[in-house]
């Protein structure tokens, strides 16, 4: 059975990594891979909107930042067991067509970015339901890019988006429950 979860894993990753391979993607994908480059636009929503939207005001300004900090924090306490190393680094980068930063080599599993932007997401989302598309779209492209650049497998990309929206979920469910 793992066998069959690490092959459909690797075919995966090939057919994005080298198969889905075009210089327009190999301009833009490696941006994602700094969270400079995408954070000020999510933090810019989340000014806007508890500035614009008074009934969720404290909703926003508490659970945004209780939501990054434990999807953050618990991707980094699980990718201190070094569970998995990245593909740029187990498969070669003469495999691996690796656009990334060389950092963390022993750390892919899960993937913070996607545990980071689907946590995120799933907040705006719960909040905001008529523009779940458009935050689903962004954490889209960022939890594809990880493994466009070749950083993550897809597996610790759908496991860190599981897990950020279990956080997400859990920690909105609990401010409906005893704040809301």
């Amino acid at each position: 059975m793992m066998d069959m979860l690490y092959n459909c894993d690797l075919k995966i990753l090939f057919f994005i990594n080298q198969t889905l391979s075009n210089p327009v993607f190999d301009y833009t994908m490696p941006t994602f891979d700094n969270p400079e480059n995408w954070v000020p636009f999510i933090l810019l929503i989340w000014i806007y909107t508890c500035i614009k939207d008074k009934n969720n005001r404290i909703k926003l300004i508490i659970l945004l930042p209780l939501t990054i900090l434990f999807c953050d924090q618990i991707g980094g306490l699980i990718k201190d067991f070094h569970l998995r190393d990245r593909p740029w680094f187990s498969l070669g980068d003469d495999v691996i067509n690796y656009l990334g930063k060389s950092t963390g080599k022993h750390q892919s599993f899960p993937s913070n970015h996607a545990l980071n932007i689907s946590g995120v997401s799933f907040l705006f989302s719960h909040t905001y339901p008529h523009y779940k598309r458009y935050f689903w779209s962004m954490a889209f492209v960022i939890m594809y890019s990880r493994i466009y650049i070749g950083v993550h497998y897809p597996l610790d990309v759908f496991c860190g988006c599981l897990i950020g929206i279990l956080i997400s979920f859990i920690i909105t469910k609990l401010w409906e429950r005893y704040v809301y």
